[in-house]
């Protein structure tokens, strides 16, 4: 291992004799001292639910439906988790996330791709993807948002906007996973 590899992040359970009076610091120690930061660093999120709950196609369109997610410190999107309750009849349900800078001026979507689910889809769709594992999910009917930008200062904030819905569809949301950067 080279001095400059990262030390794989993992969940350690400290014991009282790990720590006890005149224990020695070991390299063991140490190491289990820099897989708990790293689990830390890289697996503790907080998130953002958009929900929109009932017959949500009066909703498309709408600024700050469901609020906004302000970034408290500088921070990264690391993870986006989209749904449909019940698939509508006909069409198609579309989200896109924009973003206002600090200064309070929208600076449009942070989407190339918006996240999709439409009606080929089955009840309870669910697309998934988290940027950090690589790990995605895509039922029938759903497609993956591609995010063009994932980081963001301290005071800006992004909110969601429904820019399509199924007809007849029930229940759906957007769920972002964020964490904060240097």
């Amino acid at each position: 291992m080279a001095a400059s590899d990262d030390v794989n992040p993992s969940r350690e359970i400290l014991k009282v004799g790990d720590i006890s009076y005149k224990r020695s610091v070991s390299e063991a120690i140490m190491s289990r001292f820099a897989a708990t930061n790293n689990f830390i660093g890289t697996y503790q999120t907080d998130i953002k639910e958009f929900k929109l709950n009932g017959s949500y196609s009066v909703a498309t369109g709408i600024t700050f439906f469901d609020g906004v997610a302000s970034f408290f410190y500088n921070s990264e999107i690391v993870g986006v988790n989209f749904y449909n309750g019940q698939s509508g009849t006909s069409g198609t349900t579309s989200f896109d996330l924009r973003y206002i800078d600090g200064a309070g001026v929208d600076q449009g979507s942070i989407m190339s791709t918006q996240a999709q689910i439409n009606s080929t889809s089955s009840n309870n769709a669910i697309g998934f993807e988290n940027y950090v594992t690589t790990t995605s999910v895509t039922p029938t009917g759903v497609i993956l948002p591609v995010l063009t930008k994932t980081q963001f200062l301290e005071g800006e904030s992004v909110y969601l906007v429904l820019t399509s819905s199924m007809v007849s569809a029930v229940n759906c949301g957007l769920t972002i996973f964020y964490r904060p950067i240097n």
